[in-house]
């Protein structure tokens, strides 16, 4: 009876022991690899969780989990896109970016105050575009470089524009605030003269001087002014001509009118009323391609050797 009941127990005992034996297995880490999974394009690496048991209770550790975000070579044959983003900028007509546009400014107006040409460019030898009567009232678009003009708007017509003698008109407004124009090439060469003294002659008995000169420019000359100065005494005897005639005495010998481009003639002076030989003189002269001294006009003063 005490055989059997011993027998019993050790079955029971081995049993027991293969139940835990089995327990224990299932409890021990495997050696096969674990599949990796892959989450919305991130690969877990590892995963792992140790547990230890102690006092007959398991501790979990902290989990590791490592991802890497997997890397997109460029294709071989795909070109990347660049996308640039535009917008246009509207400007005023004429008006560079980098340009600020003018502010207005007050208009500038001239009154002729004797008649007087104007022409296509600063100088006598311009091709003569109009000539304002006295009383005219001109709009100054432009100053020139420097040559005593001013660049005006032809009131019959705005369109067309020419320069005047700033001498002969009554400028108002500042005209040092308008612009400067650069004229055209000159078409000709500017009037220029030279003038030489001949001799003194004698009209009813007084004295006058005479001069030869020669027109050494490229447009005609029809009127001169000439003026004499005795400077020791102070005397001066001066005079206007529409011509360059040869006198002898008190004749014409010879009519010049105009004094074409090229062309010798002759200047007179006004009767003195002194003898003027041997005086200490001086002699001006205002030689103009219009009549009495207008259009452009050039001075040459010398001194006269008897």
């Amino acid at each position: 009876m005490e055989m059997s009941s011993i027998s019993n127990r050790y079955r029971i005992f081995c049993a027991l022991s293969a139940i835990l034996l089995a327990m224990a297995a299932c409890n021990l880490p495997s050696s096969s690899p674990e599949t990796t999974p892959t989450v919305q394009g991130l690969s877990v690496v590892s995963l792992g969780a140790t547990q230890t048991a102690q006092a007959g209770q398991a501790v979990p550790l902290e989990p590791t989990i490592t991802l890497a975000v997997p890397m997109q070579l460029p294709s071989a044959t795909t070109s990347p896109t660049l996308v640039v983003a535009t917008s246009t900028v509207t400007m005023p007509v004429g008006v560079l970016p980098s340009e600020t546009p003018s502010p207005t400014m007050q208009s500038v107006f001239a009154d002729v105050m004797k008649d007087t040409n104007c022409r296509t460019g600063p100088a006598g030898n311009y091709d003569l575009v109009v000539t304002f009567k006295t009383g005219t009232k001109l709009e100054v678009v432009a100053t020139d470089l420097g040559s005593g003009f001013i660049y005006v708007k032809n009131p019959a017509k705005p369109e067309e524009g020419c320069y005047v003698l700033e001498n002969n008109v009554k400028v108002s407004g500042d005209a040092n605030l308008l612009p400067q124009y650069t004229p055209l090439a000159s078409p000709t060469l500017a009037p220029s003269f030279t003038v030489t003294f001949k001799k003194f002659d004698i009209c009813k008995g007084s004295v006058y001087a005479l001069f030869v000169i020669q027109n050494t420019g490229s447009v005609p000359f029809r009127s001169a002014y000439i003026r004499m100065s005795e400077l020791k005494s102070g005397e001066v005897e001066e005079q206007v001509v529409n011509a360059f005639d040869l006198w002898t005495g008190c004749i014409i010998a010879k009519n010049i009118a105009p004094l074409a481009p090229g062309a010798s003639g002759y200047l007179t002076s006004a009767r003195f009323k002194k003898d003027p030989h041997g005086g200490n003189l001086r002699a001006a002269f205002q030689v103009c391609t219009e009549k009495d001294l207008k259009g452009f006009c050039v001075t040459v003063s010398i001194i006269p050797k008897p």
